[in-house]
């Protein structure tokens, strides 16, 4: 029965089906299927609508899957068994990339230094501008050692 698999689908649908899934790619399953199904109310070409469609079979068909198969996955462009979201960056920072990052950057600010002092074992010279995470920032101003960028 697979080696007889035809294809249903006509180019274009494929197309349309892709750029949906790709405008979704970093949305959880439930998310993606509340966002077609919202644009599904409003589109009235047919085609796209076909379109729409085909995406959303796609979405519930992988999620079964993903339920049974692979739970831990979270966002339609970690399904790996595809290549539609092959042009995708992996820089795409999705709703649960927090959670397993280590090292959050810290927020950086812009100080300017009153009297010489020590910064990460570095003597720094008084009237110089130099950019820090937040925290040492504050506690440089706190002392009296620096004072805000207003430039």
């Amino acid at each position: 029965m697979e080696d007889q698999k035809e294809e249903v689908l006509t180019p274009y649908t494929l197309a349309d089906r892709n750029e949906t899934l790709v405008k979704y790619a970093n949305f959880s399953f439930a998310a993606a299927l509340e966002e077609v199904k919202s644009e599904l109310k409003v589109e009235k070409d047919f085609h796209k609508r076909l379109g729409l469609l085909a995406a959303q079979s796609w979405i519930l068909r992988k999620k079964l899957y993903v339920a049974l198969h692979d739970p831990y996955i979270s966002a339609l462009s970690e399904i790996e068994d595809t290549d539609i979201f092959d042009g995708l960056d992996d820089d795409d920072y999705n709703d649960y990339d927090s959670l397993f990052d280590e090292d959050t950057p810290e927020v950086k600010i812009e100080i300017l230094i009153l009297k010489e002092t020590t910064i990460d074992g570095k003597k720094i010279a008084k009237d110089t501008i130099v950019e820090i995470e937040e925290k040492e920032a504050k506690n440089l101003i706190k002392a009296g050692n620096a004072k805000l960028n207003s430039e």
